[in-house]
C-alpha cells in the first residue's frame, strides 16, 4: 500500500490565520514543509480518510484525481475532518463520467451527517455504512475495521485498521492515550505502518487525553511494541501537527529521529515494502 498525506496539521492549520504567534510567523516566512493543512491521507489513491477544508486544494496541489476515489473513511465529524459539503459536488448533475458510486464509512454521526446534505442521491453515486467498533468489513479489496478512539466526549469517534493483500496501517488519530478495548484489540496484529498524531508536542505528559503529545506518542510506539505490533519493517509517522506544539518542521524531525519516528508533511507519499 501506499499512503499519500494529503494535509498534516491540526484543527488550526499551519500557520493559523487567525494566530500571529512566533510558531505561526515563522511558518509564513519559511514556507515549504512548515506550511500545513488540515489532517487527511489517501491510500493508493482510491481510499480516502476524512475529508479536510481544503480538499479540492490538495488534490491540485498533488495532481490527484478524486473521481478514481472508491471508498471514504470518517475517522469523526469535527469541521477539519468532516467537510462533507464537498460531496454534493459529486451528485448527479454536478460531477460527470463517474463510474462507480463511492462508499461512505463511519459512525452514526457521520453517516446521517453526510446523507443528511446529499438530498435525492442515487445509489449509482454513493453507499452509506454506518459501522460499530472492532467489526471489519470489506470494500474494494480492503478489510477495514474501526478502532475506538480517545476524542470527542459525545461522539463514538473511531481511528482505522485498514489491510490489503498482507499489508497494514493503522490510522491512530483524532486520539489521546487508546482505550484498552482498543489496546486488546490490537494485541498480536503485525502493523506495517503507524499514523500517530502530536498535537501538544511537548507537555510532560505521556498519557494525554483526546490528543497526543510527543511523549504520549513515545509511549504508544512502547506499548504496541509490547503487545507485539511492530515487526522489524514497522514504520511509525507523526501528522496532525499544532501551532501550540511549538515545533517547526526541521525541530519536530530531530526530536523525533532520536525515537526512530518519522515526520509527515502535506504531499509525502510513503510505501509500505
Amino acid at each position: 500500500m501506499k499512503i499519500h498525506f494529503l494535509g498534516t496539521a491540526a484543527s488550526e492549520g499551519i500557520p493559523n490565520p487567525f494566530c500571529s504567534c512566533e510558531h505561526c510567523q515563522q511558518a509564513r516566512i519559511y514556507k515549504g514543509k512548515d506550511l500545513r493543512t488540515h489532517s487527511s491521507v489517501i491510500i493508493d489513491d482510491e481510499l480516502l480518510i476524512d475529508i479536510a477544508p481544503e480538499f479540492s486544494q490538495q488534490l491540485l496541489r498533488d495532481e490527484l484525481d478524486a473521481t478514481k476515489i472508491k471508498s471514504l473513511l470518517f475517522t469523526h465529524t469535527h469541521p477539519d475532518h468532516f467537510n462533507v459539503g464537498e460531496l454534493f459536488s459529486r451528485m448527479e448533475g454536478y460531477g460527470f463520467n463517474i463510474t462507480h458510486p463511492l462508499q461512505i464509512y463511519g459512525n452514526d454521526l457521520a453517516i446521517n451527517g453526510a446523507v443528511g446534505v446529499l438530498p435525492g442521491y442515487s445509489a449509482e453515486r454513493f453507499g452509506f455504512h454506518c459501522l460499530i467498533p472492532f467489526v471489519t468489513v470489506e470494500t474494494c479489496g480492503y478489510r477495514i475495521t474501526p478502532l475506538l478512539a480517545n476524542h470527542a466526549k459525545w461522539e463514538l469517534c473511531y481511528t482505522w485498521f485498514i489491510e490489503k493483500e498482507g499489508q497494514t496501517i493503522f490510522y491512530g488519530h483524532d486520539s489521546g492515550w487508546f482505550p484498552e478495548l482498543t489496546w486488546q484489540w490490537l494485541e498480536g496484529k503485525k502493523i506495517d505502518l503507524t499514523v500517530l498524531e502530536c498535537t501538544y508536542g511537548f507537555n510532560g505528559d505521556n498519557r494525554t487525553n483526546n490528543h497526543m503529545s510527543l511523549e504520549t506518542v513515545f509511549s504508544a510506539r512502547d506499548r504496541l511494541a509490547e503487545l507485539g505490533c511492530l515487526p522489524k519493517k514497522s514504520k511509525i509517522i507523526v501528522s496532525h501537527i499544532s501551532h501550540s506544539g511549538g515545533l517547526l518542521h526541521d525541530k519536530l524531525v530531530e526530536e523525533c529521529n532520536k525515537e526512530n519516528i518519522l515526520v509527515a508533511w502535506d504531499g509525502l507519499e510513503l510505501s509500505i515494502n
